[in-house]
């Protein structure tokens, strides 16, 4: 009979058995992602992982729970991008790890700091077929800088904080722990848990390599009479958009900016050039890539063809991968480019007001450029032009606008348009090219950037992939705009299939229909409107914004035209 206590008086003394003291892997596991700086998880829930919830609510770990697994990965990647941090997705075993693996991927092309934990049915059922047993660490080794199962609940801790010094290590990348559900699920005395105490577990990450190769690069730049340089999405990961800029200002080079690089420098900077590229690279004396690797980006360095180029990366491995480079230089890229500031000054005090006549001379390519695909940018022709959505999006964002970017040739025709005005500002899937990531990564931007307003433009075929989580940011109170633009077809591929095939068949395996894409946001009670007119596009989109809810704004686009990268087919060259 339980004892009754009298108003007024103490409790008694209540001896604690021991068992009532000890805690489960779950619950480490908690612990160590709390140690990892970790406020929330992105997961579908499954029998195997419910443990590691209970630990969260006890560990105040927000648990932002998805429709599908795939949308959790890219919200986990988005984390990580967004905080530089690492991001953690949680998903049962079997089905749920495997409709993970296309984030995952994507992740580990786009150097993208994220753990995926996933269950795994009981060690005691070790090859007996138990519930939604795979071989996931197997899957998982080729996409990851770091995949294992974790063998006992003591070592749980422990094996996250190896996940996170891998995921870390070098250029940045996924990590992959299968943690079996006795592990997860038996509780130990805390005293036998390994778990490394924050901050004291890693070392600094931030090197400048060999000093000898910061003074080799200093005296090229100080020699060079038209530098340029291309600052790739690791001066973001590395948070080094101030050296960046200071290097890009102090040095009077012109910049060329991709993927997460975006912003480093804003739209209306002197140095800013967007559509000259290709003459820079081909007239520059010395070329200097910056956290990007020369892949069909670069058409494997072919764009390349100064006289001396220069790579610097987080990753020995990459550089000099695929093209030959005069100098390389391995470190975190903001302090390499700090150094070589440092080291240039008082070199050649002349050599940076030298380089006013190749700015000019890029400056003046680059208004030839802009002002040639204006017509275009300002057209009224209906159906409506993917250069006049972009051009209207452009407009739109402020200096308070996250941009997401999240599918195939709209988002091409955007990425030569849309500028974001600062470091951190835009999102796209990075080399992987995957579409759906839009979702997950509006997500996880408004979670970690709550000030901010996030704009995601979607094609219709990506929209429609992994769209019905807007539900979930809605559930979460994590409102972005949706812009669809609908053209209604896969139009990337379609071209391709056109010019080699005929009209014809060209459509086959690509048209996707008319979807009146407005209506679903009838459906979650949300904004919702479709655009047909050029000059309502604007107004739309203040109309969404002012809503304050997620919203849906489906512009129907000219199905036959085409980016000129699409048209070109340049991502297969």
């Amino acid at each position: 009979m339980a004892q009754t206590i009298p108003a007024g008086k103490e409790l008694p003394n209540i001896s604690v058995e021991p068992s009532e003291q000890k805690t489960s892997g779950g619950h480490l596991v908690a612990k160590a992602l709390k140690a990892e700086g970790i406020d929330a998880i992105f997961t579908l829930c499954g029998g195997h992982i419910i443990d590691i919830y209970d630990g969260c609510i006890d560990e105040g770990i927000k648990i932002i729970d998805v429709r599908h697994e795939q949308v959790a990965a890219h919200a986990a990647d988005g984390y990580a991008r967004m905080t530089g941090k690492m991001g953690c997705a949680v998903v049962t075993a079997g089905p749920g790890t495997t409709n993970s693996v296309t984030g995952v991927a994507n992740a580990f092309r786009a150097e993208s700091p994220m753990l995926l934990i996933g269950g795994q049915s009981a060690l005691s059922q070790h090859m007996m077929g138990g519930l939604q047993n795979l071989a996931h660490v197997d899957m998982m080794r080729p996409i990851t800088k770091f995949a294992t199962s974790v063998p006992t609940t003591e070592r749980v801790a422990d094996f996250i904080a190896m996940a996170a010094r891998e995921s870390f290590n070098g250029a940045y990348g996924p990590s992959y722990l299968e943690i079996p559900r006795d592990v997860l699920d038996l509780k130990i005395d805390p005293s036998k848990a390994v778990l490394p105490k924050p901050g004291e577990y890693r070392a600094s990450t931030r090197s400048i390599g060999d000093p000898a190769d910061i003074e080799k690069l200093a005296d090229i730049i100080a020699r060079a009479k038209k530098p340029c340089v291309l600052l790739g999405q690791q001066v973001w990961t590395c948070r080094g958009t101030d050296a960046a800029r200071e290097f890009v200002e102090k040095l009077n080079v012109p910049a060329y900016m991709n993927g997460a690089g975006r912003g480093t420098l804003p739209p209306d900077h002197p140095l800013n050039f967007q559509l000259t590229r290709r003459d820079a690279f081909a007239e520059a004396d010395v070329t200097i890539v910056v956290g990007t690797p020369f892949d069909f980006r670069l058409r494997y360095g072919k764009s390349l063809k100064s006289r001396t180029v220069v790579q610097i990366d987080m990753s020995y491995t990459t550089v000099g991968r695929n093209r030959d480079v005069n100098l390389g230089l391995v470190g975190d890229v903001g302090a390499i480019l700090a150094a070589v500031t440092q080291a240039v000054s008082g070199r050649n005090e002349s050599g940076a007001a030298g380089r006013n006549e190749w700015v000019k001379y890029l400056r003046a390519k680059e208004d030839e450029a802009v002002n040639a695909r204006l017509p275009k940018l300002k057209s009224d022709a209906n159906p409506i032009h993917p250069y006049r959505l972009a051009y209207e999006i452009d407009n739109f964002l402020t200096d308070n606008s996250i941009f997401v970017g999240d599918g195939g040739d709209v988002v091409t025709f955007a990425g030569n348009v849309v500028r974001p005005k600062g470091p951190g500002l835009w999102m796209d899937p990075g080399p992987l090219g995957t579409l759906g990531v839009g979702t997950g990564f509006a997500m996880a931007a408004k979670l970690t950037q709550p000030k901010r307003e996030v704009v995601a433009l979607f094609g219709d075929g990506s929209f429609a992939m992994t769209g019905f989580d807007m539900q979930t940011a809605i559930r979460f109170g994590l409102p972005y705009i949706a812009i669809v633009g609908n053209n209604m077809y896969m139009n990337q591929i379609r071209c391709g299939q056109i010019q080699k095939y005929g009209k014809e068949r060209g459509d086959v395996g690509n048209y996707l229909g008319e979807v009146d894409f407005e209506k679903f946001a009838d459906m979650l009670g949300i904004y919702g409107e479709a655009v047909r007119e050029p000059g309502q596009i604007r107004p739309a989109l203040e109309r969404a914004r002012a809503s304050g809810t997620c919203a849906i704004v489906n512009v129907w686009l000219d199905p036959d035209a085409y980016a000129p990268g699409t048209e070109n087919q340049t991502m297969y060259k």
